[in-house]
């Protein structure tokens, strides 16, 4: 087999067999990205402590709980998968045989070794994959925000979806309620759940190294795709474009890739630790992902039998916790530490690992704990070559939950939920921790695939997603309790659809670094009202006359931001009175708060403003920074020696742009720590010529590998690199070839 790499080191792989391709994947995915794939490994078993120590002992002990390695371990998988499966893992482990030199700096630094890789290690890196998608910690904010705050005032914290706001199928009609969905219709959520302790729940306190570690393994945050049909663009033919906005780590979590054999032509993002090609287009469809905000994971409050404290309350009397002890190693410890997690049949305790007050116990049913066949489904997807083809493969994509746009090149394109949908006995998601022992909210199974959202070739001529609501029918409900993302990119890009038809590869790329703010463009008004009340005339002026655009030089960008955060932290303070000013308050809230006007919310956005002042005249690109994160980034000496990570670079944008830059922190500094992880556009009518991918780093994981931040300008630009298709386009692009052979 032959392994073809351009001049950023993007492969190609062309071999004789689909289980040779995919061994070429794992080799290569070792080669470049090694660290990567241990700290995958590490993240997904609980042993980071074996390399870091005691800081990540608390890690360790919630991911036990957790148990992403056993639920990867009980994946359902075909007998194809695992044969192709094998094959990756044994790629990666020849890549080892053959390793000349010292390992990848982490392992050296750490004085470390690499462990042999097996099918396992994949598999629960789909778990992983699955983690971000999940509502833990929504729901665990919200119940100590009501232990903080109180029943009636949490009431406020609850998120909702506006009625202004764009839904993905635009111009479907509506679903029969009840048609397909057991128990019959979806019912409107109950508001708030009756309370079942006088202690409550407190927030969720996962370990921050824990979160941290899941956060640089997880795929899928907030994200934009959308696909165009030829009735809009100039050839005739459709046009999609996806970017996925991930946490921005080094390395990236992609790897770009082209893998050809018989049968398999397909070029785009991998994930190391993976076979297959994630998202990307083959000869025939390209598709793209956003999180579909299934709600896919509840917190039951469970009740230890008072005769007897190994046993739990159900609905049919009692039962025996499912207990596993674990065994973690730590560095610098001579023996183990040892700990014993309960199950229920709900699923694991988090409260051994997460403790809240009250002493109440509560266990985590999460879909991917369940098993999969999603490995089966990103095979069959990378062989498909119509939009038919790609649905049934999506029939097998059962876990995490994906809104997923596609085209074909005979001209169809439409979007599919993709994913297992959880149902549940009461017909819809609870919002906050509910009694397990009375099986009112136990999950009765799942969403026929077939009742899952879709839309085909819709007059409206596009399909755009941006994690916004798929629908206003009963259905939706079913899906998520208003968990959906705020509409305002999903709303900016069917406002740039709409206003051509003649769209090209060239106007999706433009469509994707788009940095007019929706949130911005609602309140830039009552931004200046409050400019005008604290006495600033020059600087409300400023704010009304500008177009809403948070370009790196925009001077109004600082300055509404600034109020906006500072309004925020007033209207929080308000919110939790005598508590102190804290706990969870989404920023969500500071617009409903300005939608709700009165006399109180103009005082405190006046006084915003007078202490926004004093950002006026900076421009947003020299306060809005970017910084692409390593753990050894901030390692006196040795972090900058070696290069790890980059920060202080300017970004346009904010949370709610389509080139999404969302922000943590106040002037003089907003951090940027999450965006676009990828861009791609497909031109279905000249494949693998018009449009591209990029990534923001490289190819490499190493920090000082030419390949390692190659294509991080050309991101920062907005710009797309080519992954042909043909032969002999990708052997005019090579600059270097290695060939492997039996042995």
């Amino acid at each position: 087999m032959e392994i073809l790499r351009d001049s950023l080191g993007v492969p190609h792989v062309w071999a004789g067999s689909r289980a040779d391709a995919v061994f070429a994947q794992g080799y290569l995915h070792a080669t470049d990205r090694l660290w990567q794939l241990e700290m995958f490994r590490r993240v997904a078993q609980g042993r980071l402590s074996e390399l870091l120590g005691e800081e990540t002992l608390d890690a360790d002990r919630f991911l036990r709980a957790l148990g992403l390695a056993r639920a990867g371990r009980e994946t359902a998988i075909s007998e194809e998968t695992r044969t192709l499966g094998e094959a990756y893992a044994r790629g990666v482990n020849a890549a080892m045989a053959g390793w000349s030199g010292l390992l990848p700096p982490e392992f050296v630094l750490l004085r470390a070794g690499f462990e042999s890789w097996e099918l396992e290690h994949s598999l629960a890196v789909e778990k992983i994959m699955a983690w971000d998608l999940s509502q833990y910690g929504v729901s665990m904010s919200l119940a100590g925000a009501r232990a903080t705050a109180g029943d009636e005032a949490v009431l406020e914290l609850l998120p909702s979806y506006p009625d202004w706001g764009v839904t993905i199928l635009q111009d479907a009609p509506g679903v029969p309620a009840g048609d397909g969905i057991a128990g019959g219709p979806a019912a409107p959520p109950d508001p708030l759940p009756p309370a079942v302790s006088g202690d409550l729940i407190a927030s969720a306190r996962m370990p921050a190294a824990a979160r941290a570690a899941l956060e640089a393994a997880s795929t899928v945050r907030a994200s934009n795709s959308w696909v165009v049909g030829g009735s809009r663009t100039a050839t005739g033919m459709p046009l999609l474009a996806n970017d996925m906005h991930l946490g921005l780590d080094h390395p990236n979590i992609w790897y770009l890739i082209g893998l050809h054999a018989p049968g398999l032509d397909v070029v785009g993002q991998s994930l190391p630790g993976a076979p297959g090609v994630i998202a990307g287009h083959t000869a025939g469809v390209a598709w793209g992902f956003t999180n579909a905000m299934v709600d896919d994971s509840d917190f039951f409050i469970e009740r230890v039998d008072p005769a007897d404290t190994t046993r739990y309350l159900t609905p049919e009397g009692s039962e025996p916790f499912r207990v596993r002890e674990e065994s973690i190693r730590v560095r610098g410890r001579d023996e183990p530490v040892r700990m014993v997690v309960r199950e229920t049949r709900h699923g694991p305790v988090m409260t051994s690992v997460d403790p809240v007050p009250g002493g109440e116990l509560l266990s985590y049913r999460w879909g991917a704990h369940d098993p999969s066949t999603t490995f089966d489904g990103i095979l069959a997807m990378n062989l498909a070559n119509s939009a038919d083809e790609l649905i049934a493969a999506l029939a097998l994509f059962t876990s995490p939950y994906m809104n997923v746009v596609f085209a074909d090149t005979a001209g169809d394109f439409g979007y599919q939920l993709a994913g297992a949908v959880p149902l549940r006995r009461s017909g819809r998601p609870p919002l906050l921790p509910v009694p397990g022992w009375t099986g009112d909210h136990d999950w009765s199974g799942t969403l026929a695939y077939e009742r899952n959202p879709r839309l085909l070739n819709p007059a409206s001529g596009f399909i755009a997603t941006a994690n916004n609501r798929q629908s206003r029918d009963s259905l939706s409900l079913v899906i998520s309790p208003n968990r959906w993302e705020d509409p305002y990119r999903a709303q900016r890009i069917t406002e740039l659809i709409e206003a051509r038809s003649d769209h090209d590869a060239e106007s999706m790329r433009v469509i994707q670094l788009d940095v007019r703010s929706g949130f911005i463009a609602r309140y830039r008004e009552r931004a200046g009202s409050a400019f005008r009340r604290a006495g600033l005339d020059s600087l409300a002026a400023a704010l009304e006359a500008w177009d809403g655009r948070a370009t790196v030089e925009s001077t109004e960008a600082t300055l509404f931001h600034a109020w906006a955060e500072a309004l925020g932290t007033a209207l929080r303070a308000r919110f939790y009175g005598a508590a102190g000013g804290f706990g969870y308050f989404p920023q969500y809230m500071v617009g409903r708060a300005l939608d709700a006007g009165g006399a109180s919310v103009d005082s405190l956005a006046a006084q915003a403003a007078l202490e926004a002042a004093d950002a006026a005249g900076r421009p947003w690109g020299q306060v809005h920074l970017l910084r692409i994160s390593h753990p050894f980034q901030d390692v006196p000496v040795i972090g900058g020696l070696l290069g790890f990570g980059r920060r202080g670079l300017p970004r346009p944008g904010d949370d709610y742009t389509v080139d999404a830059a969302p922000f943590e922190g106040s002037v003089p500094r907003f951090e940027v720590t999450a965006g676009p992880s990828q861009r791609s556009v497909a031109d279905l009518g000249d494949l693998g010529r018009g449009g591209g991918f990029i990534l923001p780093g490289g190819q490499s994981g190493r920090p000082a590998n030419r390949h390692s931040w190659d294509q991080l300008e050309r991101w920062q630009r907005g710009e797309l690199w080519r992954l042909p298709l043909d032969r002999s386009e990708v052997e005019a692009r090579t600059v270097s070839r290695l060939v492997l052979g039996p042995g």
